[in-house]
């Protein structure tokens, strides 16, 4: 794949996560709804790293910058899997306020009884989307000094005639490897796609919420106006 065919058709990724990007300001309204709640914070701090995280990605993208793009592919799953922890936690009051107090989750109990370590929130996200833990597996190997950073710094050549190895050291990647950017970023619109799907379940239950605080508002005052 050319850096002309890379740059065509990493822009159909660039319009995805821009779409994303403008719809999170609907989420961010639906989220906090007509009553801001400790759960709203919560769910809009992780909105807004989100929204970091893809205007980072976009710009790493178009740089070609293969070893940063892989990090934040493996930190906006940290994200997401944060995100599902909320929805899974024993007790969800408790988890989001000791997350908002700074608290690690991996000791935090599921309703499972289980510690929510990233192995274990890894194979609870599993269950509803299987293929997710081999698109895991395969994104560590982004992060970690692993072959894609040998691949990406030493590669060998062959003629007819003689074999020779190559190493590049802070120069832009080879055309061979923008296969694996365009990976990276089909990766990240697919659990972009899965943690909005997260948010409008908390969209959905924020208006459910309000509306049964306006019920209880409107009881209220018939009361005192009765009596």
């Amino acid at each position: 794949m050319t850096n002309d065919e890379y740059f065509n058709e990493i822009e159909t990724y660039f319009n995805k996560l821009r779409e994303y990007r403008e719809k999170s300001k609907t989420i961010a309204e639906g989220i906090i709804g007509e009553n801001l709640t400790e759960d709203d914070i919560f769910f809009l701090s992780a909105l807004n790293r989100r929204v970091q995280l893809i205007d980072g990605i976009i710009d790493l993208l178009r740089m070609r910058n293969l070893a940063c793009v892989g990090i934040l592919v493996r930190t906006q799953l940290d994200n997401l899997m944060r995100v599902f922890a909320a929805f899974i936690s024993k007790d969800r009051r408790t988890f989001i306020k000791e997350s908002l107090s700074g608290k690690t989750i991996r000791n935090m109990r599921d309703n499972q009884n289980r510690k929510m370590t990233d192995f274990n929130l890894k194979k609870r996200i599993s269950e509803y989307y299987p293929e997710i833990e081999e698109i895991c597996n395969k994104s560590s190997g982004y992060v970690h000094l692993s072959e894609v950073a040998f691949h990406e710094a030493f590669w060998s050549e062959h003629s007819e005639q003689v074999g020779k190895i190559k190493f590049s050291v802070g120069l832009p990647p080879r055309e061979k490897l923008n296969p694996t950017l365009i990976e990276c970023a089909e990766i990240f619109c697919y659990f972009t796609e899965i943690e909005y799907e997260l948010f409008q379940i908390v969209v959905d239950s924020k208006k459910i919420f309000d509306n049964k605080q306006k019920d209880i508002l409107e009881l209220m005052w018939v009361i005192l106006n009765y009596q």
